[in-house]
């Protein structure tokens, strides 16, 4: 996973914090202890998008009657799990406040 505040790789063994549950979990970044997490419209509508296609192309593949009719949606629903799967991305929910350090530079200049 990379973080979206500090742009650093992390690892999954690394996570200690982790906080809310279901489509509103969020976890904390080991490096820079930005929160992190997904959107949770995003997350519904790839859930959505998967579910209607499964449904639907099972469905139209036993019954021939509705082929016609199921096979577009069947697109459709694909199509919107595609394009929620490609923006869904780990955004930074809550940045870590920036410490004022000026006089610990001041001392190096």
């Amino acid at each position: 996973m990379l973080c979206s505040h500090c742009s650093r790789h992390i690892k999954v063994r690394d996570i200690t914090q982790q906080r809310g549950k279901g489509f509103h979990a969020q976890v904390q970044c080991p490096h820079c202890a930005a929160w992190l997490g997904h959107s949770p419209t995003l997350v519904k509508l790839k859930l959505l998008g998967f579910y209607i296609s499964v449904f639907v192309g099972l469905y139209s593949y036993f019954d021939e009657s509705v082929r016609y009719f199921l096979i577009p949606v069947m697109i459709f629903s694909l199509m919107l799990l595609f394009v929620s799967h490609f923006m869904d991305q780990v955004i930074t929910i809550e940045a870590p406040e920036k410490v004022d350090d000026s006089d610990q530079r001041q001392k190096y200049r």
